[in-house]
């Protein structure tokens, strides 16, 4: 839209004139007032004609010192024709306004109406105006349009799908540092990569899966399974250790053995001969041996024995016995029958439960109960013992004799350490909780018996601060200070006073409605409702600037005037007598011979409030 001269209305010139001359606040142009009709408009006019709306969504700015740019946008379904054009400012005043013949807008339903258009002003300094919402006609921004854009949420930085929001520094920065390094990563949890194939021979990430592709390939150190032709080094001939015996050691070795025996035994035949052909040799030698008598008592005492006779004989049997009740290493005391019972008798702590309806209902529960319900489930038996309450807040109790708060159980990690007589309790409370019971929150129950006053302790933590009443502070928004106030020194001036530096200068309260500073313990200065009263004398530099003159105006001149005229006859006349606080205004002579005929004289009038008063003297 062309540049539009609008006029100013005088209201509106006088607002830009007070914010230039005053030092007040600079006009702020807040909304765009629209009418219906043509008319020719005037500086006196306080509102436009046949107005139709009033449009807040507007932005601007001053481009030079007699031009500004505007906007205006109404996205609402109104249909309209407009001739006029208002601007209004903050305070509702009607700053500017143009109207025309032809329409400006012509607005249908579906349409958004933009007004967006340069406006002159002349002989007006425009550095005093500012705007409301400068950026609201933007469009969305995009990565080739420029406008406006919100941040993401972390959920829409996860999801990554959304081009037309931006991303803040310190989410991205969190994002960032989830991720690893391109250079020297350090990965945490399970990484995951493709797996490449076995002949792969490059740079890239070696998985689990590659690595069992590749060792398929090779045998194991243990117990391997050799295929086709495995080759080791052949170890020297006088080696007698774990070295793998190759084919070539194997003959050397019998080559070595054979070259050794007698020559009646050099060869395999002649060994066989020797051994009568006999191809079970070693069953033969053993059942001979079998016939033979035993060499001592003791063997003779075993010979014939079952196992049974045998392991009485050894003296065995109640280490069988014994035995046969042991724990198995390899059950990992999962053959333990009564494991609480086992772990308070070895002093174990036990994790009794991860989740236990503590009491069946959510009814409120007193500190005595509690104890006895934990006692029913062995609690004190064990040096440390621990459960969690159930996520059921209707299977629950809620603590409610504490003096700390209110525990409720659903949720809550119970441990209990020492025994009946001597224990210690520790509640610790998730984050949300039921039955006014304080979340986020450990509380820790002592009892060391009756006579040693158990009770409940509740710690603060960062979510559960303490108030400044729980330490006897001043809180940061009211409180009361009772007493005096000492700000870098001690207070002597006493009552309700505050003293700054100097232990006997500041305020004081001295009565109702009554406010005193003390310079070295002097009173200085007094405010009280009606009156400001200073105890010492005033010096100021620079003016004294009333808002009210009404008091001076009774006692100081305003102005000077001469009042009404008089005239006296000089020739053959009294003239005028030497009278106070007149003066002689005119000498008259009228046939311009050598006499006077007559004087003017007119009063000396001072004015003093709204009374103007004869001078008495000069």
């Amino acid at each position: 839209m062309d540049k539009l001269i609008f006029t100013i209305t005088d209201a509106g010139r006088q607002a830009i004139i007070n914010a230039s001359n005053t030092g007040t606040e600079k006009v702020e142009i807040k909304s765009v007032g629209i009418g219906s009709s043509y008319y020719i408009t005037s500086p006196e006019q306080t509102d436009i004609h046949d107005e139709i709306k009033r449009i807040t969504s507007i932005g601007g700015a001053v481009i030079s010192p007699d031009t500004i740019h505007v906007s205006a946008k109404d996205d609402s379904p109104d249909e309209y024709v407009v001739h006029t054009v208002g601007l209004y400012t903050d305070k509702n005043i009607l700053f500017a306004v143009y109207s025309r013949r032809m329409p400006i807008i012509n607005k249908s339903s579906a349409t958004v109406m933009l007004i967006s258009s340069d406006i002159t002003f002349k002989s007006l300094d425009t550095a005093n105006i500012t705007f409301g919402d400068v950026v609201f006609i933007n469009p969305p921004a995009s990565e080739s349009v420029v406008g406006v854009s919100r941040f993401a949420t972390a959920e829409e930085v996860e999801e990554g799908l959304d081009p037309a929001i931006a991303v803040s520094a310190k989410r991205l920065k969190g994002e960032l540092d989830k991720k690893a390094n391109l250079d020297s990563p350090n990965l945490t949890g399970t990484p995951t990569a493709p797996t490449t194939a076995e002949s792969d021979n490059s740079q890239k990430i070696a998985t689990t899966a590659f690595i069992k592709q590749v060792l398929l390939a090779y045998a194991k150190l243990a117990s391997p399974n050799f295929t086709g032709k495995p080759t080791a080094p052949t170890a020297d001939q006088s080696s007698n250790d774990t070295q793998l015996a190759t084919t070539a050691f194997v003959r050397s070795a019998i080559a070595a053995l054979v070259d050794s025996s007698p020559g009646a035994l050099d060869t395999l035949n002649e060994l066989a001969a020797a051994l009568g052909d006999d191809p079970n040799f070693a069953t033969t030698m053993t059942n001979a041996l079998a016939g033979k008598q035993p060499l001592d008592g003791t063997l003779t005492n075993l010979s014939g024995k079952d196992v049974p006779a045998l392991l009485q004989y050894l003296g065995l049997g109640e280490t069988i016995n014994l035995a046969a009740g042991a724990l198995q290493k390899d059950q990992n005391g999962a053959d333990i029958l009564d494991k609480g019972l086992f772990a308070q008798n070895i002093g174990a702590a036990l994790a009794f439960s991860s989740g236990i309806h503590i009491g069946g209902d959510s009814n409120p529960w007193t500190t005595a109960e509690f104890i006895v319900w934990l006692e029913s489930q062995g609690a004190f038996n064990h040096r440390y013992w621990m459960c969690r309450g159930s996520w059921s807040y209707a299977d629950n109790k809620t603590i409610t004799d504490t003096g700390c708060g209110n525990i409720c159980l659903a949720g809550a990690v119970v441990e209990v350490m020492g025994f009946r007589g001597a224990m210690t309790i520790r509640v610790t409370t998730p984050t949300t909780t039921s039955g006014g019971g304080v979340a986020s929150a450990q509380f820790t129950y002592i009892d060391n018996g009756g006579d040693y006053s158990p009770g409940w302790r509740r710690d603060f933590n960062t979510i559960n601060k303490p108030t400044a009443g729980d330490v006897g502070a001043l809180p940061v928004s009211g409180g009361v200070i009772n007493g005096n106030l000492g700000i870098g020194t001690p207070n002597i001036l006493g009552g309700s006073s505050i003293v700054l530096g100097d232990n006997d200068t500041g305020l004081k309260q001295n009565g109702d409605g009554l406010l005193d500073i003390y310079a070295n313990g002097v009173q200085v200065f007094r405010f009280q409702n009606d009156t400001l009263e200073s105890k010492k004398s005033i010096n100021v530099t620079g003016r004294l600037t009333p808002t009210d003159y009404g008091n001076f105006d009774s006692r100081y001149v305003q102005d000077i005037r001469l009042g009404s005229l008089q005239y006296g006859q000089v020739w053959n006349g009294p003239g005028f007598s030497d009278t106070s606080g007149y003066v002689i205004t005119g000498i008259i002579n009228g046939n311009s011979d050598e006499l006077v005929d007559g004087a003017h004289r007119r009063p000396i009038q001072k004015l003093i409030g709204n009374q103007w008063y004869n001078v008495v003297s000069i």
